[in-house]
């Protein structure tokens, strides 16, 4: 049996992307969201959420990106108060993994960051169904260590990890290299759940197309699925000129409203019906027993 759960990243970032993913879900086969908590347009994700409670909504926790919770300046904050001159957390990743790598970051501070973010994200929902990481920096050594510790803290089921598969269709073209510490990094975190309740789906696809999924390449994907449960990261939304001026080196190649066509295509509605493919949600999964 093939099984699909449809994630759409980033809402609360701005406000043409809360509507692009309402309408994915309202007249499409969304099926989940991933809620920032940080963001200029945060508020309005939350109420989308409220309003919308067929949809499944996690949390993205926001180690790039975003207002610092903390509200200091620190080793996780960047130089450029990019959002409304307020201090904000490092630009994109490429800044944050320099930092990293010279061990010049302070993962007290950044944990002290994800509880801020884990306790307004409980402020208005009663539990959190999944969790998964802005450019899925939570699988980085570290990191990935006071992730799981939260998890199992505030009772998070479900985390976004890749792995690597062979063979794989669905990974073999020009961002497998970029991607392959990903796909390392998911398989080794993947060990570490064995013996806990938590839990990721069977496979993670659509990093491989991020930010570019068009109908014919959702077709490619749900045509080379494999068994189990497979999470489809999606990214639908509507043109940001304020995302393309404020994050330029995250989402210059973003095409946000291929994604949203290929979301809410009848064609690929069609295809998922004709070819059984289950739609599901995080909390539609059997949950483990020790």
């Amino acid at each position: 049996m093939k099984s699909i759960i449809i994630t759409a990243d980033d809402l609360g970032l701005d406000t043409n992307i809360n509507k692009g993913i309402a309408e994915a879900y309202q007249n499409g086969i969304v099926t989940c969201a991933a809620l920032l908590m940080n963001a200029p347009a945060t508020d309005e994700g939350i109420a989308i959420a409220l309003g919308n409670p067929g949809l499944e909504v996690g949390i993205h926790l926001s180690i790039v990106e975003g207002y610092s919770l903390r509200n200091v300046v620190s080793t996780i904050t960047g130089k450029n108060a990019y959002f409304d001159n307020a201090i904000c957390l490092k630009r994109n990743w490429i800044e944050f993994i320099k930092c990293y790598l010279k061990g010049s970051i302070d993962l007290k501070e950044l944990e002290e960051e994800f509880e801020l973010q884990i306790a307004k994200f409980k402020m208005n929902f009663k539990s959190i169904p999944f969790l998964n990481s802005t450019q899925h920096l939570h699988l980085l050594p570290g990191i990935w260590k006071i992730v799981l510790k939260l998890c199992k803290r505030h009772h998070i089921n479900y985390i976004r990890l890749p792995q690597l598969t062979f063979p794989d269709r669905l990974w073999l073209n020009r961002k497998v290299l970029f991607l392959f510490p990903f796909l390392v990094l998911g398989s080794y975190c993947r060990f570490y759940l064995k013996s806990t309740a938590i839990q990721s789906t069977d496979h993670v696809v659509g990093m491989q197309f991020s930010g570019n999924i068009n109908t014919d390449r959702m077709k490619f994907i749900l045509s080379n699925l494999k068994d189990g449960i497979s999470e489809i990261i999606l990214h639908p939304g509507y043109s940001s000129t304020y995302l393309l001026e404020k994050l330029p080196d995250s989402y210059a190649g973003f095409d946000w409203e291929s994604e949203l066509l290929a979301a809410t295509s009848l064609k690929i509605k069609d295809f998922i019906t004709k070819n059984n493919i289950h739609l599901l949600k995080f909390s539609d999964i059997k949950p483990v027993s020790l």
